[in-house]
């Protein structure tokens, strides 16, 4: 029997010393693993491969099946995608010098009486502006802010208002009150 302080030392702390000596008791019981049978004491050769080469004149087939597979995937995808783009329950035209021009799409009202929208700007100067609603042609309630950089910006905005209260839209530079764009 092999003494457990030749197997660790004399530096632990009594408690890992005492857990130690049990478990160096309880494998002194037990006593060494029977021998291996002459069968097992060399490891097993690993298990080969087999691979199924693909014959040439299948290559082209496989590969435009696989084309097939991948645009069939696509369109189905684009299809379903496009299934869930909103229709605008209304689209207004809006118009301003020089030749600058938006469209305003609406959607249905949402059940906490929100109107989403989407505001298409062309040929606007570079700028911040914002979108109003009119009373009496006067700027009466704000739709949102936008920023245009380039010939053609779109932005998704929102009315959380009653629209029958008001007269018309306009976009206007951002702390400015004459139009730009009006409908």
């Amino acid at each position: 029997m092999t003494d457990l302080r030749d197997l660790v030392g004399d530096d632990l702390e009594p408690g890992e010393r005492e857990r130690l000596q049990r478990v160096h008791e309880l494998l002194d019981r037990v006593g060494p693993p029977p021998e291996l049978s002459p069968g097992l004491q060399a490891r097993p050769d690993p298990p080969r491969a087999s691979v199924i080469p693909l014959p040439r004149r299948y290559r082209f087939t496989a590969l435009a099946a696989a084309a097939v597979v991948a645009a069939s995937l696509f369109g189905v995808g684009y299809l379903v995608g496009a299934a869930g783009d909103a229709v605008p329950v209304r689209t207004l035209a809006m118009s301003g010098a020089g030749g600058a021009s938006a469209t305003l799409d609406l959607f249905a009202e949402d059940a906490a009486g929100n109107w989403p929208m989407e505001l298409e700007v062309r040929d606007l100067a570079p700028g911040d502006y914002e979108l109003w609603l009119t009373r009496d042609g006067k700027l009466a309630a704000p739709c949102g802010d936008f920023v245009v950089a380039g010939e053609k910006t779109t932005v998704p905005l929102n009315a959380p208002y009653r629209l029958r209260r008001f007269d018309a839209w306009v976009v206007v530079e951002n702390g400015k009150t004459k139009p730009v764009l009006t409908t």
